[in-house]
């Protein structure tokens, strides 16, 4: 195999994947790398190996110029082969990466659906079979719990572009789901665990995402990817907090001694610090931001729960943001923390010299809070138990199954015992005098509804401090949050949606910029 930068690019691509023993001489790897016509390509299979090769180069490039720069040369090689069916493929793919979810998923299940008759039908056998070309798998797209690079090798060994494009197809319409729990994701993961049946990690979502929308048949998935992956963290943990909820005791006991043992051999590990706790603790440990644990609640009734467990990171794509946007020794307030993804995430950045402040009315999340506090040593968090408001005094908080969707409750209707809790509530100015704060860098609100009146009372907050502020701009099925965006710019902000991957930031100039961004980000005029 020759020296040329293009192959050596997806080479050392495939070897970080962990698939060196592919590159073999007289490979199909090695023959479709030594075809492709690198510097003038001729074909549109050409066009799409070009276009892998600029996106593995995209995804390596720390400066978002270059990395631009990049993927523009992949999107200008794939519509230039357009016709072929992996230049397709990886066009969409890219539309997912951009974070244009609702394209890619429309575009992704039309060119699926094509393409069910030629891989199926007795025809596809035929010398007119398009020959393989070159995959691309994000990095971001690795599956927990197996080795990342099964379905990229999978798709590799397949003799036709046709069968590639199927698979990846198959993968993309997986991965573009905002979330895998309700109706939407459920159809989508049946259909790549049709594709991908050995895959322990699809299993588990499928497991997973059974179990949250009530239905118990998820146990067999469960029990198929431990088969699949034994001795998975999280796989066992699905299996005994499964049980748990299904008030099954010696079995889900017998999850949990499975789970002893495997953390007996890993004392140290992050992923087995959960097997330690007591069967009736009030929380269960899931690891976050590679080593962090984050206390949760132990059931499937969690919403935080079910999506760590499955993926490892929070899905909205405004994490990628924080992460970058925190630094070392600013001081965040995170309104609305829950169990804590955010408050964790910016901690672990601010450092000691910095400051976090969580703010949550919910009692339980408060605990969590607290123990993820604890178990972690994040000295430099304040947790506050309450609802951030107009006003200082008591508010009530309608409690749901989901602790992700309490909400704070604006009428003086009479409410059924056992259906709301009472907790105190307060402005966002007395709190920062109150913490002695004398700075506030970046700013969360995700309030269920309530954002408006968070930032009513965060007058001089947002006059003396002027923080980077992040709010919900969709709750649920509720449209975008119209007024917030409207009170926010009266104040001198200029707002923004965010696109992943690039990591830019896109000004929302109409009221139709809004639409599907579920968070919104503002940033001071001056």
């Amino acid at each position: 195999m020759d020296d040329s930068p293009y192959i050596t690019t997806y080479c050392d691509y495939l070897q970080s994947s962990g698939l060196t023993a592919e590159m073999n001489a007289g490979s199909q790897i090695a023959h479709i790398l030594e075809q492709t016509q690198w510097d003038e390509p001729q074909t549109s299979l050409d066009c799409n190996n070009y276009a892998v090769v600029a996106l593995i180069e995209a995804e390596n490039s720390e400066d978002p110029t270059t990395r631009e720069l990049y993927l523009d040369m992949a999107i200008a090689a794939l519509e230039q082969g357009n016709d072929h069916p992996l230049c397709k493929a990886h066009w969409i793919l890219i539309k997912s990466l951009l974070g244009e979810r609702e394209e890619a998923l429309n575009a992704g299940f039309s060119a699926f659906l094509s393409l069910l008759q030629p891989v199926y039908s007795s025809a596809f056998n035929s010398q007119d079979a398009m020959p393989a070309g070159l995959i691309y798998l994000p990095q971001v797209w690795q599956g927990q719990g197996e080795p990342s690079s099964s379905r990229l090798n999978e798709m590799l060994h397949l003799q036709s572009s046709d069968q590639q494009a199927l698979l990846l197809l198959g993968e993309i319409l997986n991965q573009s789901q905002l979330v895998f729990y309700n109706s939407i994701g459920l159809r989508f993961l049946h259909l790549a665990a049709t594709l991908f049946p050995q895959s322990a990690s699809i299993m588990h979502a499928l497991g997973i995402s059974n179990l949250v929308n009530g239905r118990w048949e998820g146990l067999l998935y469960l029990q198929r990817a431990d088969q699949q992956q034994p001795n998975c963290s999280s796989i066992l943990q699905s299996l005994y907090l499964a049980y748990k909820d299904l008030q099954q005791p010696q079995l889900s006991l017998s999850w949990l001694n499975t789970a002893q043992t495997a953390a007996d051999q890993n004392p140290d590990s992050s992923a087995w610090q959960w097997a330690k706790l007591e069967d009736d603790s009030p929380f269960t440990y899931v690891t976050v931001e590679k080593d962090g644990l984050l206390a949760v609640e132990p059931s499937f009734k969690s919403i935080v729960t079910s999506v760590l467990l499955v993926q490892g990171r929070w899905f909205e794509q405004e994490m990628e943001f924080w992460r970058d946007r925190i630094q070392p020794g600013m001081t965040v307030i995170d309104v609305g923390a829950n169990v804590g993804v955010y408050t964790i995430s910016a901690a672990r950045r601010v450092g000691a010299t910095g400051r976090v402040v969580a703010i949550e009315p919910f009692s339980n999340c408060v605990q969590y809070l607290q123990e993820t506090c604890r178990v972690n040593g994040l000295d430099w968090v304040t947790v506050c138990r309450g609802a951030a408001s107009d006003r200082d005094g008591m508010i009530r908080l309608a409690l749901h199954g989901a602790s992700e969707l309490n909400e704070v409750i604006t009428t003086e209707e009479e409410l059924e015992p056992g259906t709301y809790e009472e907790a105190p509530c307060f402005s966002l100015d007395t709190l920062v005098e109150q913490e002695n704060l004398h700075r506030v860098d970046v700013l969360k609100i995700d309030a269920e509804g309530h954002e408006l009146q968070v930032l009513k009372g965060s007058d001089r907050l947002l006059k003396e401090m002027a923080p980077v502020i992040m709010y919900e701009n969709v709750a649920g099925s509720q449209g975008s949050n119209l007024p917030v965006a409207e009170y926010v710019v009266s104040r001198g902000y200029q707002l923004f949606r965010y696109m992943p991957y690039l990591k830019q930031l896109i000004p929302v100039d109409s009221h139709s910029d809004l639409k599907n961004s579920l968070n919104i980000i503002a940033l001071p005029r001056s």
